[in-house]
């Protein structure tokens, strides 16, 4: 596959559709990248970073505001980056938490498409247990996906350079011998942008 580079840093994005099913989102073919997290993780901002724009991806001051599967057409690489509604959120009630999962399950598991998804974490925070038991379960069921994480700008440089391998060494307690492909992102420096470009177009020439 001839992948094109993006003519800027930016990726050219454009809104195309919010369903809950993969059956309901784009048939023509193109690869998909999914981004996800728990809520309040930094999502819409990195999305927002990638193409350049403020309010492509809508931010919202209350978390789990995303209830639907957003699909972004990147015009000039040729795929679909895909937002998907955030886990973890403790407000919804049990009944709204059951529809969420199944809707990210659905997609993940279901989509002719996803090549990867870009699980995102918050780097201010230890390994969480609501993060590695996603992980886990992308891990059982063969998904593909890298760890992004979000938010660096607000660690200090020591704690930068040492946030990789400090992770990796957290969230082994709870997955033994597991390590993930990570990238270092910041939506407010723009650090990691052509980091996970690159990622995709690799991934789109495989």
């Amino acid at each position: 596959m001839n992948v094109p580079a993006p003519t800027s840093a930016d990726m050219k994005l454009k809104y195309i559709s919010s369903t809950v099913h993969p059956r309901q989102g784009p048939q023509d073919g193109l690869p998909e990248f999914a981004f996800i997290g728990r809520s309040n993780v930094g999502k819409s901002s990195l999305i927002n970073m990638l193409a350049g724009r403020r309010n492509l991806a809508k931010i919202s001051s209350n978390p789990g505001k995303t209830r639907t599967i957003n699909h972004y057409l990147e015009e000039v690489m040729r795929f679909y980056l895909v937002d998907l509604p955030g886990y973890g959120y403790a407000r919804l009630s049990k009944d709204e938490k059951a529809k969420l999962e199944r809707i990210i399950n659905d997609y993940i598991l279901k989509s002719q498409y996803l090549m990867c998804t870009f699980v995102l974490i918050d780097a201010r925070h230890e390994p969480l247990r609501q993060d590695a038991e996603f992980m886990q379960w992308m891990i059982r069921n063969s998904q593909p996906f890298i760890v992004l994480f979000t938010k660096t700008d607000k660690l200090s440089v020591n704690e930068r350079k040492s946030l990789k391998a400090r992770y990796v060494k957290g969230v082994m307690k709870m997955i033994p011998g597991f390590e993930p492909k990570m990238i270092v992102t910041s939506s407010e420096t723009r650090q990691g942008k052509e980091e996970i470009i690159q990622q995709i177009r690799e991934m789109m020439l495989t």
